[in-house]
């Protein structure tokens, strides 16, 4: 069902604005009235002015995924403690200094209250609780162990942002050599060689290459920095146009996909959250077929998303799911043997997992070596820069110091 963006009057008389999931706009408009909420405005499209109005600055208002696996932490934790889901929710409500996230909270407490499950009232806000966290949630529903599946899942939250936080830290040194090379670069071009360019004039066939060749650089860069600049600045528009494009961007995408050297870091991460979600949901009860189609939801790549959906096709003409998987070239060989292995074992959805776990375990290992070797390389690309470029203009005085004798 579609999401509809709606403008309200509140219990308080307050306007909110925010999203609800519905068939339609009367449907929309019954679900509002039915959580409390004066229908203002709904919109079956974009947000309208007055919504956007009326809505908290994002950057300040939006959770982190920290704030949000803090909170299934924190839920996990109340639940263990025997407060109730109510309880435990209004407490987490209080707590909340994120604006969005906190009328997020409010909302899905009402819809607990009204008999929805946790899980249903956290898949309509599908930016904050993703694919597998819902599942997972399900599954902890179902089996009557909520509280430890969301701490669970917390868990697992905290090992991959920990990862992303690490990996964060360690490009915080290639950066700002990045930005020194750019600077030095920078500097040198166009206040530095400038300054030595009148004391080769008339000596230019004398110079040695390295010297006219950056002599020449720092004349283009000069005389025609602002055409590098307008090109640049339209590289970067066009990009954002790109991605904004939903077509465009998945061509590129796909693009990108096809070159060996770029091919596994782009892919990686969606076969690991493909198969870890299509293991947390079979593992939950979650029917194969269904299990698919939510896994594909969690991958980013619209190429593959395509290919997964003729593994869908396939599994629901009776085939197994290692023969489905078969067809498809980048499932590593690793997981499709723990397919096997599940199938036969009838342990599907903890093979998956597995291979999951392991498959994560690698890419991490491979990041964190490109990692440790990138900061080597961007000194020793500065250093060389730096060198060619002090090296040339000495060169060139030592030039001219031999012609003049």
């Amino acid at each position: 069902m579609p999401d509809f963006c709606y403008r309200v009057l509140d219990h308080d008389g307050e306007i909110q604005t925010g999203t609800v999931v519905a068939k339609d706009v009367a449907a929309a408009s019954a679900e509002l009235y039915r959580m409390g909420f004066t229908p203002l405005d709904i919109s079956a499209e974009k947000p309208t002015f007055l919504m956007r109005l009326n809505e908290p600055i994002a950057f300040f208002s939006e959770p982190s995924q920290r704030d949000i696996q803090a909170f299934l932490r924190d839920l996990g934790r109340l639940l263990n403690a025997g407060l109730s889901m109510d309880e435990s929710l209004k407490l987490l409500h209080g707590m909340q200094n994120k604006e969005l996230f906190a009328r997020a909270v409010e909302l899905m407490r009402e819809k607990v209250r009204q008999g929805e499950s946790l899980a249903s009232a956290m898949s309509g806000y599908k930016k904050y609780f993703n694919v597998q966290v819902v599942a997972s949630v399900q599954a902890g529903e179902f089996s009557g162990t909520l509280a430890n599946a969301l701490e669970s899942v917390a868990a697992s939250m905290d090992v991959a942002l920990s990862f992303k936080e690490q990996v964060r830290g360690a490009l915080i040194y290639p950066a700002i050599l990045m930005v020194m090379v750019c600077g030095t670069f920078t500097l040198v071009m166009t206040f530095v060689l400038p300054k030595f360019a009148p004391l080769f004039a008339g000596h230019e066939d004398k110079l040695p290459w390295v010297t006219r060749f950056v002599l020449s650089l720092s004349r283009l860069v000069n005389e025609h920095g602002y055409v590098l600049g307008g090109l640049l600045a339209f590289v970067a528009l066009w990009l954002v146009a790109v991605l904004r494009d939903e077509n465009a961007k998945a061509k590129l995408l796909k693009g990108l996909c096809n070159v060996p050297g770029i091919k596994s870091w782009l892919l990686t991460p969606d076969i690991i959250r493909f198969i870890r979600t299509l293991g947390v949901c079979t593992g939950s009860g979650v029917a194969l077929d269904k299990a698919l189609s939510m896994a594909a939801d969690a991958v980013r790549m619209p190429h593959l998303t395509q290919e997964l959906a003729l593994v869908r096709g396939a599994v629901r003409r009776g085939s197994l799911l290692s023969q489905a998987f078969a067809k498809i070239e980048w499932i590593p060989p690793l997981v499709l043997q723990f397919v096997r292995v599940g199938e036969q074992s009838g342990r599907l959805g903890q093979m998956l997992e597995e291979s999951a776990n392991i498959a994560a375990q690698d890419y991490e290992s491979k990041l964190e070596k490109a990692l440790e070797v990138l900061s080597p390389l961007l000194t020793l690309l500065m250093g060389g820069i730096v060198s060619m470029l002090v090296g040339s203009v000495l060169l060139g005085i030592m030039s001219i110091n031999d012609f003049a004798t």
